[in-house]
Order: structure tokens, then sequence, then C-alpha cells
């Protein structure tokens, strides 16, 4: 008789023996255990706080290497920094101006991050790297469910820690972490609310909706609401779906928790609202906005960027587990609802003429799961073939480029570097990724030594994290490219030798966070917007004009001027007190005084 069983079946017990009781979970649990039981039932709650803590310990981990880049790291960590100096949790300010551009769920928790960890980069990105470990528990509920494989859900919850998309955002402070999180808890909440008439997963849609409401607007509330139209059209019961949607207790727990911020935020600043729907919102949505990306291609693009460096296992992804119920219209494969999630973000933000590679960030959690279980049948297949070709894909594109990234580190063989394009400084930042890749290109040869799925899995999500790892050293070697840090110290020593500090053309985003220094900005800025430029830049925002009388008078005036604007400037007993310094996404930054120190 074969002793052959399907793959993951646990062996037959003899007759009248007990049942083998569960291991307790532990950090290792998810990828040191050789065999972990699959199935719905294998899941437990336990396990997504297991899989919560190991995506913090990834997402975390050389999360401070480098400084704050302008623009979006500098602005929002300096925007939470001057509401904490403030003591004011209300009106955010940026250079003592009124910044509305986005609600205050990200500066109150990096202002509860400063406070614990001091006002350091890593605590600037805590709050993303805490919605992203959050973002990729969900990742692993959600796997559990569509899969009925709870193997498949450790690798969603890591494939989520160790993508591109899932790291990058989660170590940048950004908005579109704990707007991605808040959205997909609102729809884990709706799985469960479609399928259970009970209170709780409505209180918690109630929650997450609010939250997002905090985070990023509206689309924390019309995402959701449009996944759940898409689920019903793909097989949800309308019925159901429709009663969730309009439910009372989750309206109302999302207008405690969202509502009492805007109304004191509309009466302390009149107008904020109109403002903030109008323009922040709608005009966003229906014109095109000076950073916009302007091919509708660019967030299909964006999406298997973000799944780097596993964009290779959506090819032939299936989920063939099939969801019953009787909030169903019969039954259906869970990768439905996972491509109906993906599929109907895509055509709203595209529909956006406003275009930004990061909105479609929300979009990328189902694509996790379905990488997660293509994997899933790759290492569990008794066949070898399907695995060994998985480790050589993988590798090949780390073993091609190993020998670009050792060019630009080094100039050989042909003597060149990456001084050809800018900075020689940058050549280092090629290093750490030469290291970095190494553990993709060795894959094929830790698929020989590692039988097991568990253990051929860790060593693919621990070569995706050392990668990403890499990058980040490399970007810290770059720091003088997109790092307001000197530009901030020659300006702050400048100000508290009683200079005016002005910046024209440029608002470094990210000074206030290295130095408690105000500046005024002349010509063109696009951060304070009206009408709150109107109201708060009176002495702040200058014109060219009025920056020309002020360097020609009698107050000592330090100017940050991009090389090619500074020629007007430049003249007579102009003094030149630091170039090649960076800061508003610029490097070539001047520091010039109108006239010599006293």
């Amino acid at each position: 008789m074969s002793t052959d069983r399907p793959p993951n079946e646990p062996e037959a017990r003899a007759i009248g023996a007990p049942p083998p009781s569960p291991a307790a979970p532990t950090l290792a649990a998810p990828f040191l255990a050789p065999d972990l039981p699959s199935g719905a039932a294998g899941t437990r709650r336990t396990d997504a706080v297991v899989a919560f803590l190991l995506a913090l310990l990834l997402l975390s981990a050389f999360a401070g290497v480098r400084d704050l880049w302008d623009s979006d790291e500098g602005r929002y960590a300096g925007v939470a920094l001057d509401m904490m100096r403030a003591n004011d949790l209300v009106t955010p300010r940026e250079n003592g101006m009124r910044f509305v551009d986005k609600p205050p769920l990200l500066y109150w928790m990096t202002i509860g991050a400063y406070q614990v960890f001091g006002v350091t980069p890593f605590a600037a990105r805590f709050a993303d790297i805490v919605a992203g470990a959050a973002w990729c528990a969900i990742a692993f509920a959600f796997a559990g469910q569509w899969t009925g494989r709870r193997r498949a859900a450790w690798f969603a919850a890591m494939i989520g820690a160790t993508c591109l998309g899932g790291m990058g955002f989660s170590r940048s402070v950004t908005t579109d972490m704990p707007l991605s999180a808040c959205v997909a808890g609102a729809l884990l909440a709706a799985w469960h609310g479609l399928r259970s008439d009970g209170w709780r997963p409505r209180v918690a849609l109630g929650v997450a909706v609010g939250l997002g409401l905090l985070s990023k607007g509206a689309l924390g509330a019309v995402l959701p609401a449009l996944v759940g139209f898409t689920w019903a059209a793909l097989g949800a019961r309308w019925d159901r779906v429709l009663r969730l949607l309009v439910s009372p207790v989750a309206w109302l727990t999302a207008i405690a928790v969202a509502a009492p911020w805007y109304v004191v935020m509309e009466l302390r600043n009149p107008g904020y609202l109109e403002h903030f729907v109008l323009y922040e919102h709608w005009g966003r949505f229906s014109k095109k906005g000076p950073r916009s990306f302007a091919p509708v291609w660019i967030y299909a693009a964006a999406l298997l960027g973000f799944l780097i460096p596993w964009p290779h296992l959506l090819w032939k992804a299936r989920i063939r587990n099939v969801i019953t119920g009787p909030w169903l219209r019969g039954p259906r494969a869970g990768e439905r609802f996972a491509w109906g999630w993906a599929i109907s973000v895509l055509v709203l933000i595209s529909i956006g003429k406003s275009r930004l590679y990061t909105y479609i960030l929300p979009a990328l959690l189902p694509l996790v799961v379905i990488v997660a279980a293509r994997l899933d049948a790759i290492l569990s297949d008794p066949d070898p073939r399907p695995a060994r070709r998985l480790a050589w894909i993988t590798a090949i594109p780390a073993i091609l480029g190993i020998p670009v990234a050792i060019l630009g580190w080094t100039g050989a063989p042909y003597h060149w570097n990456i001084s050809q394009l800018g900075d020689p400084r940058g050549a280092a930042a090629a290093g750490p990724v030469v290291f970095g890749a190494l553990g993709l290109a060795l894959m094929p040869l830790f698929f020989r030594l590692l039988v097991t799925p568990a253990r051929r899995a860790t060593a693919l999500v621990l070569a995706s994290a050392a990668l990403l790892y890499s990058v980040d050293l490399g970007m810290a070697a770059v720091d003088f490219v997109r790092s307001p840090r000197d530009l901030a110290a020659v300006l702050a020593r400048e100000q508290r030798n009683g200079a005016d500090v002005v910046c024209l053309d440029v608002f470094p985003q990210g000074l206030r966070f290295y130095e408690d220094v105000f500046f005024k900005v002349a010509g063109k800025q696009g951060e304070i917007v009206p009408p709150w430029s109107e109201k708060d830049g009176k002495d702040r925002l200058l014109t060219e004009a009025e920056l020309l009388a002020l360097w020609r008078g009698p107050t000592r005036v330090v100017l940050a001027v991009r090389e090619g604007k500074s020629a007007p400037y430049a003249k007579g007993s102009a003094e030149l007190l630091a170039s090649k310094l960076s800061g508003g996404q610029k490097s070539d930054i001047l520091v010039l005084s109108n006239r010599p120190k006293p």
C-alpha cells in the first residue's frame, strides 16, 4: 500500500491515540516549523498578531539609517513637529502657515512617536511602519479567508512586508500607507459583516472608515464602498452589501471617530471644509496637478513595480479555493473578490486627471494575496521543477544587476562612475546594493539546501528584505541629493546671528524638522495654497520684487537660491556661504548673504 499523501496532509495517528496538541505560536513558528497546518481552521486570531509583530520587525529594521527626504517626508514630519511645538493638535501648520492638505491622523501618530523615541527620522517614520505592519496582518487575514490555507496567509503577510510597495511606503513619511491600511481594515470588517449580522463587524467597519477619513479624507469611505459594490456584482448578495453600506451602527461609529476633528477644524478655520472638499478632493480629481504623471498606464506599471521582487509570481497565479455561504449568490472562487478589489480601485484612480503613482497603493493588497497563493502552490507542489524555475527566475535579475551595480560603485573596468550623471559621491549608493542582491542571486543554491516549503519561503523573504534594506543603505549614502539637513544647519546658524532667511523659488519642506528655523519664501511656491496663502502669507510669502527690495535694504538677508537663479544676487558685496546643498527636491542650492556678518 502506498504511503504517499497529498501535500500538507497530516500523518495518520494510531487508533485511539490522542490528537496532538497545537503548538503555541511563536515569532519563529511561521517559517521555522517545517510543516505548517493548512486550511481556514488552522488560522487563529493569535496568528494575525504574530504576523503583525513579524511585519513590524521586518519593517523597522534599518528604518532610520537615512535622513528624511523632501518633499513628502520633510513636509509631513515637519508639520507634525510644528503641531507638537505649538501644542496645537487641531490645525496643521507648515513654517507657521496653515497647511490643510491632509487630515491629522498621520500627524497625531507621528507626534506620539516623537514623544516616545525623540525627534529622529525613525520616529518620523514609525506611524507608517505601524500602519504597514497592520496592512500586512490584514493581508494575512484575507489570504486565510480567500485561499483557505494557513501557509498562504503567512506568505501574504511576509510578501507584503518585503515587497517594494509594502516596505517602501511603510518606511516613508506619507499618508498613503495609513490610508491603505484603513481601507483594507474597513474591507476586512465588511467581509465579516457580510457573513454576520452582529454589531462587532459594523463597529470595526465604522472605526476603520472613521480613521480613513482622518488619514486622507473621503477616499477612506469611497474606496471601501466601491469595492463593496464590486463584490456584490461578483457574487455577494446585494441585500447583504446594501444593508452593510447603510448600517447605522457603522456610520454612527465613523462619525464619532472622524467628525469631532472636522467640526473643530472648521470652527477654528472658517472655510476649511469648503476648501477641503472642492480643492483637495474634487479639484485634484478633475484637474491635472503640477506633479501629475499623465499616462493612464502609470498605475498598472506602478502596481507591478510595487510587487518587486515578487511580480513574476502573478504569472499563472490562481486562487482556486471556492467560498460558499448564504451571503453569496452561489459558490465563488476567492480570486474573484481579490481581482475585483484591485481592478475597481485601479479604474477609479485612473479616471482622475491628477495622477501620482502613489495613489494606487490601496489596490496592492489583493495582488499580494494572489502572489502568496501562487507561492504556496509552487512550494507545495511535489514536482520539484516549479520550485527550481522559481529560484532561477528570482535569481536572474539579481545576477544580471550585480555587475551593473559593481560598475557604478567602482568605475571598473572602463573608468566610469556615477559622477558622469551628477555628484561623484553618488557612486557609494551602489555598494550596499551589490551585497543586498547576493541573497536573491544565490536562491537556486538555497533551494537545493533547503527542501521544505517553509524554509524555502524563509530564504525568499529574508533575501527580499536584504535587497530592500540595501536600497535604504544606498539611499543613505546619497542623502545629500534630497535631505535638507545641511541646508537647515547653515540657515539656522545665520538666523541665530540675526539674519532674515529667504528661499527663492524653492520651499525646503524638511528645514523645520532639522532646525527650528522660520524662513520666508519668494517667487514660486506650491506648498501653501489659497486662501491660506493670502491669510497667513503676509511677510512670509514674497514676490521677487519684494525680495530685491529686502536684499538691497539695511537688513542682513541670507538667501537660499538655485545656482541658475543666483546671478542677480551674487553681485557686489554678496557673500557665498555654502553651495551644492539640497532642499525642496533640489540639490544645487547656494546660500548667499547680501552683506558679510557683522
